[in-house]
């Protein structure tokens, strides 16, 4: 886990102070994206939402788009009470927590502005602190095997 938050850390830019709901959701949202087809898969499927065009910022070289938690709950209702029946948060929580965490991860994840393939992670992760411990589970993340 040392590694997730390693991650999570670099991610947030908070100098290693990693939000304790964000600690408790990192496992669950990574398991939760590769039952689901990977990140690719889920953000096809976001942009075909309400938040499409902040996703599409993400995925862009530009400035990120805002997402609201409660943005986030319209788009992914039943992620939401998945990821909060999991932790024993509330869905305020997790949606508070999601819409912190995947503009980031999408935006450190897809550098010019596309989602590298499992074969490419390991470029990618080595710009992120902790990353490179994380290139194998991430792969899956990401659609790899």
């Amino acid at each position: 886990m040392a590694g997730i938050q390693d991650m999570l850390g670099g991610l947030m830019g908070s100098g290693g102070q990693i939000p304790a709901d964000l600690q408790k959701l990192a496992e669950p949202i990574l398991q939760m994206i590769q039952q689901n087809g990977g990140l690719q898969q889920i953000l096809g499927q976001l942009q075909n939402s309400p938040i499409g065009e902040q996703v599409n910022s993400w995925l862009g070289t530009g400035a990120n788009e805002a997402v609201s938690p409660d943005q986030v709950a319209e788009a992914m209702p039943h992620a939401v009470e998945d990821l909060a029946s999991k932790t024993g948060m509330s869905a305020e929580q997790v949606s508070s927590s999601i819409s912190e965490l995947l503009p980031n991860l999408v935006d450190k994840l897809s550098p010019g502005g596309q989602l590298p393939g499992a074969d490419q992670l390991g470029d990618v992760l080595k710009q992120i602190p902790g990353g490179d411990q994380l290139s194998g589970m991430l792969g899956g993340l990401l659609g790899g095997k």
